[in-house]
């Protein structure tokens, strides 16, 4: 779902702004600002079958099942999922052996709607709680069947570090997750560090102007997500539009500098 698959959509897109950040016009601090951003639109699928259930985020599908047992997804998290009542689930992830925190599905009474609440502690100790709301594309009854994300409130700052590395690089830093990047405008893969960050993910950043930068993402030498990131005129901000790989669902997001 959005909060799995967003955690390595999130390093893809800070690495990406990272690269543009290599050119002194893009160093410093930039804060994304949700008002001007996109980040519904993309959908997810569920099916059920007896204990188990299988979703379907960003193109790539997962199956576990709903009795609390973990399960290793793309990325390599481990979920664990619970089937509270017939409106409520529960799924609770690590990475690397830490918590990535609980999320909580929750059926409207009509079935029409889905909410999901993600909470928890990030590393560097701040916490979040974040709500999205998807709406029913398919399906009649229960979690089976597509939905569509309508709304997505983050209540935490989302925050980029990023200073450059060299003349042709930048080495970009995400506080919330100590995330860090040091990568080069080559087209190479360059793998970041941090106590969340998957195993086997990479970032390929390419300069397509004096003011864009090309990003792709891989996992384990699969391409997962793409984007581009364009600075303003005035330097003041960028805007970063891409899309997972396997999907044609964009979202787009703005950050200004601090």
């Amino acid at each position: 779902m959005r909060i799995r698959y967003s955690f390595v959509v999130a390093i893809a897109m800070l690495a990406a702004a990272g690269t543009a950040l290599a050119e002194s016009p893009w160093s410093g601090t930039w804060k994304m600002d949700p008002a001007q951003s996109k980040l519904t639109g993309d959908t997810i699928r569920f099916a059920t079958v007896g204990d188990e259930l299988t979703y379907t985020a960003g193109g790539h599908t997962t199956k576990v099942k709903l009795g609390g047992s973990p399960t290793k997804t793309w990325v390599g998290a481990e979920e664990s999922w619970k089937k509270i009542d017939e409106n409520t689930y529960e799924s609770h992830a690590t990475q690397n052996g830490v918590d990535l925190g609980t999320d909580t599905w929750t059926l409207s009474p009509g079935g029409k709607t889905l909410k999901l609440e993600s909470k928890g502690t990030q590393p560097d100790g701040s916490s979040r709680d974040d709500v999205f709301e998807y709406t029913r594309v398919s399906g009649t009854h229960g979690l089976a069947g597509s939905w569509k994300s309508t709304k997505a409130n983050m209540n935490e700052e989302q925050t980029y570090e990023i200073a450059a590395n060299g003349s042709d690089g930048l080495t970009w830093n995400i506080p919330a997750i100590k995330g860090v990047l040091d990568a080069k405008f080559d087209g190479k893969d360059y793998a970041p560090v941090g106590p969340t960050v998957p195993k086997g993910l990479t970032i390929a950043l390419v300069r397509t102007s004096p003011r864009s930068l090309k990003m792709t993402e891989k996992v384990n030498g699969e391409v997962t997500m793409h984007s581009t990131m364009t600075l303003s005129a005035d330097g003041k901000k960028f805007t970063e539009v891409g899309s997972m790989a396997k999907t044609n669902e964009p979202f787009t997001e703005v950050w200004v500098k601090q």
